[in-house]
């Protein structure tokens, strides 16, 4: 079966450089990224991926998995990585160098460690292998989505930083053999390629959220 990380659409607080991991109500999604969730709700029914729906609890997340499916749900284990001392801070605020060149050894004071997030995306992926669908959809966040390349791939997880997650991406894992598909594949730019409008991804996903 394949499981395809979505990464959310562009936030309120991505936009400004500002991290945010932790009230669940807060940062909703940009008019680009209310279109980047459309594109990647478009291109995943395009491609005729199908199967249960999980998100992130955090408002991003959801706002971008109700467009892929309303009825998705939550789970805990695709949150993003706690941001301790650091939330609500810009990043050219904070030490960010360290952690960027190894997020391992420079884990965000009184934050998550990379540890913890590994452990839980490895959870979530068991947990994905023991459903029997084929697919699954799992919209989170660059760190736990880069977290699970570097399980699947054997990347030390000191170099994700490394991976590539733009906002509104596609990654894909073949869980059966072990194997990274594509990872970063922009819904918006290929659909824009095949001459699709902007107007016309967006309602898409109008149709069914409406």
């Amino acid at each position: 079966m394949i499981i395809y990380f979505v990464r959310h659409g562009e936030s309120q607080l991505n936009a400004v450089n500002v991290l945010h991991s932790r009230n669940y109500e807060d940062n909703p999604l940009t008019d680009k990224g209310r279109l980047e969730a459309a594109a990647a709700a478009f291109l995943l029914r395009r491609m005729g991926v199908k199967g249960p729906v999980f998100s992130s609890p955090l408002l991003r997340a959801r706002q971008t998995a109700r467009c892929i499916d309303p009825d998705f749900k939550v789970d805990h284990r695709l949150r993003e990585i706690d941001m301790g001392e650091w939330e609500l801070r810009r990043i050219e605020e904070i030490p960010f160098g360290n952690y960027l060149r190894d997020p391992v050894m420079h884990s965000p004071p009184g934050g998550e460690n990379m540890g913890s997030v590994a452990e839980r995306m490895l959870d979530f992926i068991n947990y994905a292998r023991g459903l029997g669908a084929r697919a699954v959809v799992a919209v989170s966040h660059w760190h736990p989505i880069a977290t699970a390349i570097a399980l699947i791939i054997g990347l030390p997880l000191s170099n994700i930083y490394k991976i590539r997650i733009g906002t509104g991406s596609i990654t894909a894992i073949d869980l059966e053999i072990g194997d990274l598909l594509f990872s970063n594949l922009s819904p918006i730019r290929i659909l824009r390629s095949l001459g699709f409008r902007d107007e016309e991804i967006l309602a898409e996903c109008n149709k069914v959220v409406s």
